[in-house]
């Protein structure tokens, strides 16, 4: 089965989640750019871009190249401000430290808004409606059919990446329940398929992209939102004019149309 037919036949089952729910993967691939793993000085000329590569469909490597939905807005608003793209390599908990530090100009790499964040740093307008997702073994989906209240003051192991909303969410609303933490959202689907963790609790696109790959290792997504989320781009809060210039970017693709084209290239709404 394809993982857009796999994804399609768990959608069907919750289809009031159809209107928020975002399911991945398009046959399209872009063509990325060799990022730096060092930081690269303050110029002009150049956007730097923060990313975080280990996030299907959002942002990672395929065959070696740097690809998803959020390279291909970098390029894009790259060009809108008459800017060099740079894509600069992070890991997660490192992405606002190194905006604070004059690292990098901007965060592309499915960063959703919190209040937290936002005393740190300012969001552009948001480009996607998401959510937290619960991914299961296929013969233990029963024990978890009422969503994020199944894990509470139960025993279950739930995985979470660290730093992450879903990691926030969980440590801060759900009570009694064994929590481990992750570096990288492989690590955690690695963990669940070995049987390490109970769930794993990440954001709707990159739950719904683990499940479609490893059908034939029986894991299978909890389709009923555990919060509503949304994705922007983080950049300093002095930086005014990239703020304006990417909510701007952001308004002309909507007005041509293009933002939903682009999104439901990558993760198309079914």
């Amino acid at each position: 089965m394809s993982a857009r037919a796999f994804l399609k036949k768990y959608c069907q089952q919750k289809p009031l989640l159809l209107a928020v729910l975002v399911v991945l993967l398009s046959s399209c691939t872009q063509s990325g750019m060799t990022p730096h793993t060092g930081s690269i000085a303050p110029d002009p000329s150049i956007l730097r871009v923060g990313v975080s590569p280990n996030a299907p469909p959002l942002v990672y490597y395929e065959n070696g190249r740097l690809t998803g939905l959020e390279p291909e807005f970098a390029r894009k608003l790259a060009r809108y401000v008459g800017r060099e793209v740079k894509f600069v390599t992070l890991d997660w908990k490192n992405q606002i430290p190194a905006l604070l530090d004059n690292q990098i100009d901007i965060v592309m790499s499915g960063m959703s808004i919190t209040d937290a964040r936002q005393y740190q740093i300012a969001f552009s307008n948001p480009y996607l409606r998401s959510g937290q997702l619960l991914l299961v073994r296929l013969d233990e989906k029963p024990r978890f059919s009422t969503g994020i209240y199944s894990l509470m003051n139960s025993s279950h192991i739930v995985g979470t990446v660290k730093g992450t909303t879903g990691d926030f969410f969980i440590t801060k609303n759900i009570h009694g329940v064994n929590m481990k933490h992750f570096k990288k959202p492989a690590d955690a689907v690695k963990a669940l398929i070995n049987n390490k963790i109970d769930v794993f609790v990440y954001d709707a696109p990159m739950i719904c992209h683990y499940a479609a790959v490893n059908e034939n290792n029986n894991l299978v997504p909890i389709l009923t939102l555990a919060t509503e989320e949304y994705n922007a781009w983080g950049i300093r809060k002095e930086d005014t004019e990239l703020l304006s210039q990417a909510n701007a970017f952001l308004e002309d693709l909507k007005s041509q149309q293009e933002l939903q084209r682009i999104i439901r290239s990558w993760i198309p709404f079914m």
